[in-house]
């Protein structure tokens, strides 16, 4: 480690970067269409705040019925059952929806800037704190009111509290924040592998470097399953404690509840997705989704400095105690690693294995100011004239996080469309046949467009295609007349409609050639691109 405990000072300019950070995300959504996914979110928030508030204001009490009509019911997806109530009982409309996954981005800057202070150092934690920051996926994600970027949020804490909890006497830290990323979304179940593993290995290296001899084979598992057995209990009872506590679903039937939950999401549908040209719906899907897609959607300077950090993590392996660097490794393996084996379906992309990102941050942080370090040594071996070591750190730096920023802001809105440097951009994605969006968010920039084209007078049916969920949101929030209607679903939606949007996914394809054949024509008024690929085409009926 680096030794003391760093001070206030340094502290303060990690808060300070959280709180850019959360600004950041917060201004960013402005212009991020709404996700369909939101929307039932968002409804079943407003419920369960309600349920809360109610039950504060003794409106009512806490009975199963009251808690059923707030919570769920026999339906699998009643009341959105299927999913822990944490970030939806905070969410309440469009941008105050958003600004509590927004606030735990901020939160994820700060815990990943301590604990690289406290292990680093400072200059480490500041440049992992920007490159965090500066991830246009991650940013995109932590401006939805959804649970992905929260859960990354919440796993990474989990990590850095049980890292903290293994020198506390009682760690209930680690407990309770687990039981927080439970309650959010059901990946964190995938924690204690990470967590068990280290906990085992430095237990093992623990009982070697006692040099006792070879003890018996009893008390040598005793003494690696013991050594820090409080953080055990810790996650064990304070974990399910937590979320049951957050969760009222689970206060009657808890068992029955919780085995409902966890079956939804192990049976749960294959979302469509685009990668290398081909749409996926169904397994077995290909073992590189993950690591591929990781590689074409973290921003190439980032990459590159975290590819030497991980290498200064390899070489100087065993010189910090209980190997921090390997817990990292380990929280990003169990985030990606049932991709990777194929025991899970493709449900979204990146979001899905996103806990992975803060590793690659912390790497980055590492490797950008090793690198730096290397060239100033370097320059002086060869006796070639060399700034300092502050200057040389300030220039790597500050080149890797321009870098990163650069792609961060050609990325934004629509960094779902947004490819890294080493697949082309957005362009090359493209032409590799990378997935371009999700959810109908691409329509938020056709909507001007859209009101344009409307007759002046009188109402006007629109396909509104993916983004159909979310109309009347767009309605409420005055970006869409109210004279624009949506004209429903599939083939009838087209055929009563004057006006139509196809957002473009590879097996959204016949909804261009349904247009056509109804409208009779194959040219759309405005498309909407990024970096030169369409996201979104608006078509007219021609007078009839």
């Amino acid at each position: 480690m680096t030794g003391a405990r760093p001070g206030a000072r340094p502290r303060l300019v990690g808060w300070g970067l959280a709180v850019a950070t959360t600004i950041a995300v917060i201004v960013n959504q402005r212009g991020v269409g709404i996700a369909r996914d939101e929307v039932v979110y968002m409804q079943s928030g407003a419920h369960y705040a309600d349920w809360w508030i109610g039950l504060v204001t003794l409106q009512h009490g806490v009975s199963e019925a009251s808690i059923t009509r707030g919570f769920g019911g026999p339906g699998a997806t009643d009341n959105n059952r299927e999913h822990p109530p944490a970030m939806k009982t905070l969410f309440d409309e469009v941008t105050a929806f958003r600004a509590p996954s927004a606030v735990l981005h901020g939160v994820l800057v700060l815990l990943v800037f301590t604990m690289v202070l406290e292990l680093w150092g400072l200059a480490q934690a500041v440049v992992a704190a920007l490159l965090i920051a500066l991830l246009p996926r991650a940013l995109f994600h932590a401006g939805l009111a959804c649970f992905d970027a929260p859960s990354m949020t919440l796993w990474f804490a989990t990590v850095y509290a049980y890292w903290r909890g293994l020198d506390r006497r009682w760690p209930w830290q680690v407990g309770v924040v687990w039981g927080l990323a439970l309650a959010t979304k059901h990946t964190a179940l995938l924690v204690p592998f990470a967590l068990g593993l280290h906990y085992a290995i430095v237990g093992i290296a623990e009982l070697r470097a006692r040099g006792d001899g070879r003890p018996r084979a009893l008390a040598a598992v005793r003494t690696v399953l013991g050594h820090r057995w409080r953080v055990i209990a810790s996650l064990a009872v304070l974990g399910p404690l937590t979320l049951i506590a957050v969760w009222p679903w689970l206060w009657f039937s808890p068992v029955h509840h919780v085995r409902d939950w966890l079956a939804f999401h192990l049976g749960h549908i294959h979302y469509n997705y685009e990668y290398l040209g081909r749409n996926w719906n169904a397994p077995p899907f290909p073992w590189h989704v993950a690591p591929v897609t990781t590689l074409f959607t973290v921003p190439a300077a980032t990459l590159a400095a975290a590819l030497i950090g991980a290498g200064v993590w390899l070489a100087g392996r065993g010189r910090l105690p209980r190997a921090p660097a390997l817990l990292l490794a380990l929280s990003a393996g169990a985030s990606i690693a049932p991709f990777v084996l194929g025991t899970t379906p493709i449900f979204g992309a990146e979001k899905h294995w996103m806990p992975v990102l803060p590793t690659i941050g912390i790497a980055a942080g590492v490797g950008a100011v090793w690198a730096a370090r290397a060239a100033v040594q370097a320059m002086a071996r060869l006796r070639l004239p060399a700034a300092s070591e502050r200057i040389a750190i300030a220039a790597v730096a500050g080149c890797v996080v321009l870098a990163a920023a650069a792609e961060t802001q050609v990325a934004e809105p629509y960094a779902l469309t947004w490819y890294s440097a080493l697949a082309g951009g957005a362009p090359g994605g493209a032409d590799l046949g990378m997935n371009r969006q999700f959810w109908g968010v691409a329509m938020r920039g056709a909507l001007g467009p859209l009101a344009a084209a409307a007759p002046p007078a009188g109402t006007t049916y629109v396909y509104t295609h993916d983004a159909s969920p979310a109309w009347g949101l767009y309605q409420r929030e005055g970006l869409v007349p109210p004279t624009l209607l949506d004209a429903g679903r599939e083939q009838a939606g087209i055929e009563r409609s004057d006006l139509a949007v196809v957002i473009h996914e590879l097996h959204f394809r016949r909804h261009d050639y349904l247009i056509w054949s109804s409208y009779r024509t194959v040219q759309p008024i405005y498309v909407l691109t990024s970096d030169g690929v369409p996201i979104a085409s608006v078509y007219r009926r021609p007078p009839r």
